[in-house]
């Protein structure tokens, strides 16, 4: 065979080859694209009739577990100055655990909220107590107001452009589900305020429409009925209100309803 068939043959296999390459890249985008659709219709059929609700959250969840490779996932929204479990698969807390905003949380609710996937190890949001496994925490937010997070913990967790899109997608139409759950969106005015306020003193103003005492805020958040009186009076001072009284009624304008 002269060098010219042999050029003629190498250059045929080499286009051969990169056509394949291609066809495989496009197969690729195409079941990734798939993915993402039955992902965002699924999720959308499942708002409009069920809203809201614990088994649509764990099914989004069930969802990017399978989309990133994750074993272990939480939804956890916030309120009274905390972070509650709402949702969960694997080992992690269980719902209705209460977590503080501090550190990392606190870092990536803070208003404005920017959308970022915080990579991280070892938070206390994991109950499966292995080191060497990965986490990623999503912010839910609406027009940059914190709303709560999604959490992933996998051996390796699968986070290219195209799971961050669906990601970022995804957390804008939960937190938008869960400010239509939680009522009317407070006002920027009223934001700042709340935003004043230090983690302790958002629980004990949430807690002001039940009416409680020193002695029963004390109880109910484990300090003692003097330091729930210097926290309310702190609270008084931020609201620019007179007493109490004015305090719970502007807790109730914000969505606070009277629960002991």
């Amino acid at each position: 065979m002269s060098n010219e068939h042999l050029h003629i043959q190498t250059a045929a296999q080499s286009t051969a080859s990169s056509s394949a390459r291609d066809l495989r890249e496009q197969l690729k985008q195409t079941q990734a694209n798939d993915t993402r659709l039955r992902l965002f219709l699924q999720f959308g059929q499942l708002l409009l009739s069920q809203g809201c609700q614990e088994n649509t959250a764990l099914s989004l969840l069930q969802s990017l577990c399978h989309l990133t490779s994750a074993q272990h996932a939480l939804i956890a929204v916030e309120g009274m100055g905390k972070l509650t479990i709402y949702a969960q698969m694997g080992r992690t807390l269980p719902v209705g655990t209460r977590l503080p905003m501090i550190g990392v949380l606190a870092q990536m609710l803070k208003n404005p909220v920017q959308f970022e996937l915080h990579l991280n190890k070892n938070t206390q949001l994991w109950t499966h107590g292995d080191a060497s496994q990965q986490e990623c925490l999503i912010p839910l937010a609406l027009n940059r107001h914190s709303k709560g997070i999604i959490g992933l913990s996998g051996k390796e967790l699968l986070l290219g452009q195209q799971e961050t899109e669906v990601l970022q997608t995804v957390s804008g139409l939960f937190a938008l589900a869960i400010a239509q759950m939680q009522g009317p969106a407070p006002s920027e005015v009223d934001m700042s305020v709340i935003e004043s306020l230090t983690p302790r003193e958002r629980e004990i103003f949430a807690l002001l429409p039940g009416g409680l005492s020193n002695i029963e805020l004390g109880r109910t958040l484990g300090i003692s009925p003097g330091t729930a009186k210097i926290h309310v009076e702190r609270i008084l001072n931020k609201l620019g209100v007179k007493d109490r009284t004015q305090a719970a009624v502007k807790a109730v304008e914000l969505g606070y309803k009277a629960s002991h």
